[in-house]
């Protein structure tokens, strides 16, 4: 996981920093919203922290600005407001603007981590929609883990379906190798490029994408892989 710190009181972004680095959490400092909003507009998080006291702009208008920003993305990043003279003006403010948790100074370290965590995983991006995808005589059936190429059935493992719903639901986008890991595999740490290349052959030659010229499943050089559908 990868968390962002607005925080412009040096010392304090050290402190959280550590404190989430120890519990296995990537963490990057920022001292201004600018230099966040900059980052955030190329890099994704799956946590922003933002004091609302910053030396360029309030954290509100930083969270009015990341929210801005995120329309044009296509995504929406979790933020926790952190204040150090909390009300409920400020609260009903922040809540207002799209932060999903309000937590005041000073705050118990343990308490932080655990509502970092919570925010995270109830903002998850939610992979699989209920409905069957029908593409070019490919069904998926997520009801029943089921892929059929042509009315046959194609024996795709878990993983496989898994990895290959991602792909078909994404169809037309980039799906990085750190996007499969985190959401077909459910881990953050590296795995074996081979690992993802073998899952992919399979696909391709289990539903029989070779021989169906409206499809296209490749590579996309040191990111990923991407399907295209041709007309």
């Amino acid at each position: 996981m990868r968390i962002a710190i607005v925080e412009d009181d040096v010392e304090q972004g050290r402190i959280l920093s550590r404190l989430f680095e120890s519990s296995g959490t990537n963490a990057e400092v920022f001292q201004t919203g600018r230099q966040f909003l900059h980052r955030a507009n190329r890099s994704a998080f799956d946590l922003a922290m933002l004091d609302l006291r910053l030396p360029d702009m309030s954290g509100l208008e930083v969270l009015e600005r990341l929210r801005a920003q995120e329309q044009l993305l296509l995504r929406t990043m979790p933020v926790m407001v952190v204040s150090g003279h909390p009300d409920l003006g400020l609260m009903k403010k922040a809540f207002a603007q799209g932060a999903h948790d309000f937590i005041a100074k000073p705050f118990r370290p343990d308490e932080l981590v655990i509502r970092a965590e919570a925010a995270i995983h109830r903002h998850q991006p939610r992979l699989f929609h209920d409905g069957p995808i029908e593409i070019a005589g490919i069904r998926l059936n997520l009801a029943t883990l089921q892929a059929f190429c042509d009315g046959r059935e194609a024996g795709l493992s878990a993983k496989e379906f898994h990895l290959a719903w991602l792909l078909f639901h994404r169809q037309g986008q980039t799906v990085s190798r750190a996007q499969i890991m985190k959401l077909v595999w459910g881990r953050a740490d590296s795995l074996a490029c081979r690992t993802i290349d073998t899952h992919i052959g399979r696909i391709k030659r289990k539903l029989g994408l070779d021989k169906k010229p409206e499809l296209r499943l490749r590579p996309v050089y040191a990111i990923g892989y991407r399907l295209d559908v041709f007309p």
